[in-house]
């Protein structure tokens, strides 16, 4: 009876007040407060009633950050499972970023993942103040991520370590028997099906997590209320377990904002940023790979929401961070609250922090587990709140997506049982290939199509969502096209039209896509010069002479080029001064703030001080008017050597390069398009730029291709693709190996020029790296595509592309093969000749017949097979094509070499050279025997009489002078007499194109001099390399 009375007494005082005691929590006071945040500060040591609280001793400082949709609470359950009481009894300082209830703040449920991040980073700036010295994060799940990403954010400043408990890194290989690929394809098609419902969602309520974790431990569930009924009648019990009853109760839980959620989805779980880098935070990027601090990571032996992968993922994402990982015998609540936590989770931090300080031994956990209780004895031993189990993090996330993930990721499991993984790949195709290749196939000289609309429409859609990324700052398409447009603006009040001929003088910045853009918008074309001050990627650093001749070049390209105003960023300002030789002055644009003590020269004027909405739109203005046909920009190749030429790109060749390279590379909102070519060749401003726009990639730019800051700005930005030209990739090959190449989130390599060598060498030494293969003439709409694989082949066709054909073609005669009626011969399968195209009416000289302005050998013809209607444009390049359709690069029509027995192709034999261990380069060019010194030409010959060239190789090696030539004369020997080269130049660099070209002109024109210390002579009658005598 006395216990009935007690248990009735009980009940009813938990109806009428709620709970049978005082709430419960360690003292704390609140030393900031803001709209998204608190920031506590706990009492190192507990005073008794009645007496005041000892003063603080210097202390480490250790400030936790707790998850989303989970209390602060969490790290202060009741008295025998609080971290805070464990960490303060240890005499740490302790503080807390309290987020509060969301539910319940004015503006909560608006918060954005920012928001969060940076409430952290304001709370390690305002602790370090106060406390003079770094402090130690610590974050539980999602409050661990946050850790991380406001570590790197801030670059670890005023941070001495990182602790965090079940924090994903890598969530891709987060879901059970799937790998991180075909997980990243699983989660991004689960986000696509709830796409409606998560962007119309304020929030995701608390009480979905409190309820989704009672299903789930419906078992523990029931076994809580048959002890709590058991212990109704005895106070004590019921006080000792009411707070944590409370808290599992559905006090512990809270709303998570519908902005916060919505980011995290897309960011941290579709796209992967934690693992692949590239977070953007208050418009700039973080990436984990910049975390240099010491690391301790826990997870859970039986953590189904963090998997040990996931998290262990920190050491891949975190290269130069010292990193450490302790396993514990507990679920994902366990690792922080009851009794794990209480006997080996806090205690081992309280070590950690101590250690890191250099005042206490290295934690007794960190070699091995210091105690050899197995994980069937902590199941005995557990208490409530460690079984629980609690799906707190994503479950909700997983309630929300419902069915539609559960049967995508049992179809997905099936086809990886079967070994089959075409249906991933060909939903891709589905999804991003085919509606950019079917608007190819309907472009026509009328379509509206350009850089400027496309821009435009991209702002409407997802304006808050980031286009570029540059030197770790993030724009957004939004931000892009009001600069754009005021561009326009300051354009139209310097009194330039459409069709005017603008001229464009700057390095790669922000405001060269800009301009180049809103030159587009207004209707005019942009005509691209490459820069010769310092910067240029190609050719270092010129000055003195080398830099006048330059300028001079410039000025005659400038002259020539019909311009009504010259651009300028404040680095090109005193080159496009010299160069430009209008009545007005050099606009200047870009280049940031301006600095007073080095004011512009008075021969210019500054468009950034030109107020846009002081400038009124003429009637005649209608933006983004181009059609296909029309010329959008023309780029300007000028040389000391040749006259400068031109070669005009449409709109419609924008186009087609654009969807060309979104549809090819399956581009995405979950690409980072990393953009180290130059935005004056072609390759950067058509497949770089227009590809990452139309494809809805980020882009992310490079001031140059640079190999040092390659691989880290690869992890800043988490760049997934990067388009090459060239040789470029070559200089990734011969750089020294460096931790950032490890883990890279890079699964595509794209361009043009790409050997069948270099390819294999690629994919060996950075990993599974797609390698997609372009050919692309500069103005005719040719486009091919390696979508096959084959390595070294250049492709087969777009859609979108004109009519090809590859012709024979007589190179003595200088003229095409034909027949008795004149018409040009088609090659046969297999057979080599020169690759044409059919000029369409989107192509500015449809119907003209001239000299290209791609080179001095490419030209449009009419007539090739009858027609005289009929334009073709001749690339100069010679092709082969396979019997599987696949065209393969032989040769540049002009670097033919006349050998004894017919033209050889140079570029085969620098395959040959590129198979050389120790060498970084080859060129390989024809020398007329008439311009060798005659003791040169007494010396080479014998094996190629009758030729009236002989094969020359200039190879860049490390260090000439300790060249080994034996293995350089044993790859030489296993070629064909006339093919092997007769003289070999030892150099240390080459001239390279802004396409990373070798430049063969200057080379040829430097001949050779025999008294060269660094030359090698062919000795046929030894099969050797020998020097100069």
């Amino acid at each position: 009876m006395r216990r009935l009375q007690a248990s009735a007494h009980n009940v009813q005082e938990m109806v009428e007040f709620g709970r049978l005691a005082d709430p419960w929590g360690s003292p704390y006071e609140i030393v900031h407060a803001s709209q998204h945040h608190r920031l506590r500060r706990y009492a190192s040591v507990d005073p008794a009633p009645g007496e005041r609280a000892a003063p603080r001793e210097p202390a480490s400082a250790v400030l936790l950050v707790p998850p989303l949709m989970v209390t602060s609470e969490v790290y202060d359950v009741a008295p025998d499972v609080s971290a805070v009481a464990a960490l303060t009894s240890a005499g740490l300082d302790v503080w807390l970023v309290d987020f509060g209830a969301p539910e319940r703040e004015d503006g909560g449920l608006e918060r954005t993942l920012d928001d969060h991040v940076l409430a952290v980073d304001d709370a390690i700036a305002r602790i370090a103040t106060t406390t003079g010295r770094p402090l130690h994060l610590v974050g539980y799940s999602q409050g661990g991520m946050f850790c991380y990403v406001a570590a790197a954010y801030r670059r670890c400043q005023d941070v001495a370590s990182l602790v965090t408990f079940g924090s994903p890194v890598d969530i891709h290989r987060n879901l059970p028997a799937v790998d991180a690929a075909l997980g990243g394809r699983v989660i991004g098609a689960a986000r696509r099906a709830v796409a409606k419902p998560l962007a119309g969602l304020d929030a995701l309520p608390g009480v979905l997590t409190a309820t989704g974790f009672k299903a789930l431990s419906l078992r523990k569930e029931l076994q809580q209320i048959s002890e709590f009924l058991a212990k109704l009648h005895d106070r004590d019990a019921l006080i000792k377990r009411e707070s944590r009853r409370r808290f599992l109760g559905g006090e512990g839980f809270v709303a998570w904002p519908g902005p916060a959620l919505r980011t995290f989805i897309d960011e941290f779980i579709v796209a992967n940023r934690m693992s692949a880098g590239g977070v953007v935070i208050a418009g700039r990027t973080a990436s984990l790979a910049e975390l240099t601090v010491p690391i301790l990571c826990f997870y859970g032996e039986r953590d189904d929401i963090a998997r040990a992968a996931s998290v262990l993922a920190i050491v891949e994402a975190a290269p130069q961070a010292e990193v450490h990982q302790i396993p514990l015998p507990a679920g994902h609540f366990g690792l922080v609250v009851g009794s794990t936590a209480t006997q080996r989770t806090w205690p081992t931090v309280c070590e950690w922090v101590a250690w890191r300080d250099h005042d206490g031994p290295r934690p007794r956990l960190l070699p091995a587990p210091a105690s050899s209780q197995t994980s069937r004895e902590v199941e005995d031993g557990y208490d409530e709140i460690e079984g629980l189990e609690i799906e707190a993090d994503f479950e909700p996330i997983v309630d929300i997506m419902g069915d539609a993930v559960g049967s995508l990721v049992g179809s997905v499991k099936d086809a990886v049982d079967q070994g089959s993984r075409e249906l991933g790949e060909a939903i891709d195709d589905f999804r991003y290939q085919l509606p950019r290749l079917r608007k190819l196939e309907r472009l026509d000289a009328k379509t509206r199509v350009s850089l400027g609309l496309e821009l435009s429409d991209r702002a409407a859609r997802h304006p808050d969502r980031t286009f570029f990324l540059w030197e770790g700052r993030a724009f957004s398409y939004a931000e892009a096209d009001r600069r754009v447009d005021a561009i326009v603006r300051g354009l139209i009040s310097r009194g330039i039209e459409p069709r005017a001929r603008v001229g464009v003088l700057m390095h790669g910045r922000p405001s060269y896509l800009s301009v180049v853009a809103a030159i587009n918008r207004l209707g005019a074309v942009a005509v691209l010069f490459k820069p010769v001050s310092v910067g240029s990627p190609a050719d270092g650093d010129p000055s003195g002479a080398e830099h006048q001749s330059a300028v001079e070049v410039l000025r005659t390209a400038v002259a020539g080029a019909g311009l009504v105003a010259l651009i300028a960023d404040p680095l090109n300002v005193a080159d496009a001064i010299a160069a430009w030789p209008g009545e007005q002055p050099v606009l200047v644009l870009g280049g940031g703030r301006r600095d007073p003590a080095r004011p512009l020269p008075s021969a210019c004027l500054d468009m950034e001080l030109i107020d846009p909405d002081l400038v009124p739109l003429p009637d005649w203005y209608v933006p983004n008017p181009g059609r296909a046909a029309d010329v959008a920009m023309t780029i300007v190749t000028a040389r000391a050597w040749s006259p400068p030429r031109e070669a005009n790109i449409s709109n419609g060749r924008w186009a087609v390069s654009a969807y060309g390279a979104a549809a090819t590379c399956l581009l995405s909102s979950r690409d980072t398009v990393y953009c180290v070519l130059p935005l004056h060749h072609v390759a950067g401003a058509l497949v770089a730029v227009g590809g990452a726009l139309v494809g809805r990639a980020r882009l992310a730019l490079a001031r140059s291709f640079d190999v040092a800051r390659f691989w880290p700005e690869v992890r800043r930005y988490g760049a997934t693709v990067v388009f090459y030209a060239g040789e470029m990739c070559r200089a990734l090959i011969n750089a020294p190996p460096s931790a950032s190449e490890r883990n890279h989130s890079l699964r595509l390599l794209a361009g043009s020029g790409m050997r069948a060598q270099l390819w294999r060498d690629l994919v060996e030494r950075f990993g599974p790296i797609d390698i997609r293969e372009f050919y692309a003439s500069t103005e005719g709409n040719l486009v091919l595509a390696n979508v096959t694989g084959k390595r070294g082949a250049l492709g087969r066709p777009l859609p979108g592309t004109d009519e090809i054909a590859t012709v024979a073609y007589d190179f003595a005669r200088r003229d095409f093969e034909r027949d008795a009626q004149g018409h040009a011969r088609r090659c046969r399968v297999g057979e080599a000749g020169l690759l044409i195209a059919k000029v369409g009416p989107t192509h500015p000289s449809h119907g003209k017949q001239g000299k290209a302005g791609t080179d001095a050998v490419a030209t449009f013809e009419r007539g090739v097979f009858g027609g005289r209607r009929t334009t073709w444009f001749v690339t100069g390049d010679i092709v082969r094509c396979d019997s599987d359709g696949d065209y393969w690069y032989v040769d540049r029509s002009s670097h033919l070499i006349r050998g004894p027995h017919g033209w050889i192709a140079s570029r085969q034999v620098e395959d040959a050279l590129f198979e050389l261990p120790g060498l970084d380069f080859a060129v390989v060019y024809g020398l007329d025997r008439a311009r060798l010194e005659p003791r040169l030409r007494e010396r080479v010959g014998v094996e190629v009489e009758g030729a009236t060239q002989v094969v020359v190789a200039t190879v860049i090696v490390s260090e000439p002078e300790r060249f080994d030539p034996e293995p350089l004369a044993a790859r030489v020997a296993t070629l064909r007499p006339e093919q092997r080269p007769s003289l070999v130049l030892l150099r240390t660099r080459v001239p390279l194109t802004d396409g990373f070209r070798p430049l063969k002109t200057p080379l040829v024109a430097a001949g050779v001099n025999a008294e060269d210390p660094a030359l090698l002579i062919w000795d046929a009658e030894q099969s050797r390399y020998v020097g100069r005598e």
